[in-house]
């Protein structure tokens, strides 16, 4: 306010600036006795660090990754597959290893993550299926808009054209501004398959050798989600900003430029560990693929192959379509880094919250199942990393998590009210979680948690209800009341055990060992207790 600092200088102005751990203030001073303008920080030999004012709200950068599992890089402990950029957010975030999806399909998880509800709760099952049905809430963009902020996506956030449609992203009271969905230019993105556009899914993977990253959907998501970031900056300075950007592949099919491909020779790609049925399962737990025997190419392979429930697809169609995955992997990180570096280049990092995450996992022929679609292991878990500027860097949590906690975290470390615990019946409760905020485990390290992590998959008139603890995996297959959207207990219909102490890959259901019954019980009683019971325990419990 143009009082002296120091007797030969006189602040014009000031400019608040933020680093990590505060704000400096650039002041542009000028000498009193000899008149130029010069810029000077505050106070020239000691910057003068002012904390931010505890209702200060941070940017957020929400990035999603469609059907990443999470298996990749240094970050997940694959290195084999070559995910540099999403490596270096990890060295400044808090890297979650145990998180899990509600349900392991797209627009079921996407529902759930994006109003911080269940399934069950919101009454999508499918990928079609849009929340509003079950009530009229607030999404997670909404929220952000509502609390002052400018909202902006592009890509695959919500899932396509569900609710208000693709024109208007889906939830048009979200977006602040215009959002942005890539064309399908005939590069083959979904939903448009294969190298000409058409929609008919002849091809379940191809290596582009004309295409530019830039040419290809994914990465014009990219591009917009930079100029975006360059509007909010320009124009939108006066109010913190929400960006998710939602890129599509790691999805089938499985397209990238062919520098991608190269990057995995096929000799070098890896099988499966365990890639047969468990012994001693259910008839109603085996997926039959579909997703992945829609394209023409699989489906050709598999009537090759013999494939069924109990025949694998041989090992050269497997590495085939491994290396198409990794290598839509690393595409889709090299995007990653794009938008990452275009918040460093704009001094944005150190007043950002970065989350990504991936909707749900993936089988690449582990369990004799490709996609997902299932409730094993790797359809349910997930990648999520979370980056605040007060958190800890480089760090691994080993907590169990699920994605419905996104939306709490989130308004948590942006600085916003946490949304309360939803009532048993939340239809008309405009904002609430079933989840809970993973702030403390991102702000202060590894503490004690949560000690289950649950998801669904509907199959027919039955549901799989799914818990994963510290040791096991259990489900129950249970008739669904598709009115009440409740599960039937008493209508058993299959039930699974897998000791990921004694048997990680799943090869054995124990839920028949009559030497496990005790256990068996156990679990059930928590599994029918369900989340609330959960988010009242602060311990692993098994």
């Amino acid at each position: 306010h143009d009082s002296s600092f120091v007797s030969d200088y006189r602040c014009n102005s000031l400019r608040v600036v933020p680093v990590y751990g505060g704000w400096i203030l650039e002041c542009v001073a000028e000498m009193a006795s000899k008149g130029p303008l010069v810029v000077v920080l505050l106070a020239l030999g000691s910057f003068l660090l002012v904390a931010p004012p505890a209702s200060a709200k941070r940017n957020v950068l929400m990035i999603a990754v469609d059907d990443l599992r999470p298996h990749f890089g240094q970050v997940y402990d694959t290195p084999q597959v070559l995910t540099p950029n999403m490596d270096e957010l990890a060295t400044r975030s808090v890297t979650f290893k145990r998180t899990y999806c509600q349900a392991a399909t797209c627009g079921v998880s996407r529902s759930s993550l994006l109003t911080g509800r269940r399934p069950d709760t919101t009454h999508v099952l499918s990928n079609g299926g849009c929340f509003r049905s079950a009530g009229n809430w607030t999404s997670l963009p909404h929220y952000f808009r509502n609390n002052g902020y400018t909202t902006a996506g592009g890509g695959k956030i919500f899932h396509p054209g569900v609710c208000d449609g693709l024109q208007f992203g889906e939830d048009k009271l979200a977006w602040s501004l215009p959002y942005y969905h890539a064309p399908c230019p005939g590069h083959g993105s979904y939903p448009c398959a294969d190298k000409t556009g058409v929609q008919n899914r002849p091809y379940s993977w191809f290596s582009n050798e004309t295409a530019t990253d830039d040419q290809v959907p994914d990465g014009m998501i990219a591009h917009n989600a930079i100029e975006q970031l360059q509007n909010l900056t320009k124009y939108h300075s006066d109010m913190p900003f929400f960006l998710a950007v939602g890129f599509h592949k790691p999805h089938l099919p499985h397209v990238a430029p062919k520098k991608y491909f190269d990057m995995y020779p096929i000799d070098s790609v890896d099988l499966p560990a365990n890639p047969s049925v468990p012994k001693g399962l259910p008839d109603i737990t085996w997926n039959s693929c579909g997703e992945f025997l829609s394209y023409n190419d699989s489906h050709e392979e598999a009537k090759q192959d013999h494939f069924s429930q109990d025949h694998p697809m041989s090992d050269i169609v497997t590495k085939t379509h491994r290396r198409a995955y990794y290598a839509t992997t690393s595409f889709v990180d090299a995007q990653v880094g794009r938008v990452l570096e275009a918040l460093d280049s704009m001094g944005l990092t150190n007043n950002t919250v970065v989350m990504l995450w991936g909707d749900h996992g993936w089988h690449l022929g582990e369990n004799n199942e490709w996609a997902k679609h299932t409730n094993f292991e790797h359809a349910t878990h997930v990648p999520l990393i979370v980056s605040s500027p007060e958190g800890q860097h480089g760090t691994v949590s080993q907590a169990l998590t699920e994605l419905v906690d996104v939306y709490p975290t989130l308004a948590d470390l942006a600085g916003l009210p946490v949304p309360a615990e939803c009532p048993v019946d939340s239809s008309n409760v405009d904002v609430c979680t079933e989840g809970r905020s993973l702030a403390p485990l991102v702000l202060k390290g590894n503490t004690t948690w949560s000690p289950a992590a649950f998801s669904q998959w509907p199959k027919g008139s039955a549901m799989g209800y799914t818990m994963r603890t510290e040791r096991y995996r259990y489900t129950e297959w249970v008739s669904y009341n598709h009115t009440a959207h409740v599960p039937v207990w008493s209508e058993l219909k299959g039930t699974e055990l897998y000791d990921f102490v004694s048997d990680p890959t799943e090869t054995l259901n124990h839920a028949s060992d009559v030497k496990m019954a005790d256990l068996v019980h156990q679990l059930s009683a928590q599994l029918h207790a369900g989340w609330r019971h959960n988010n009242d325990q602060q311990s692993v419990l098994l």
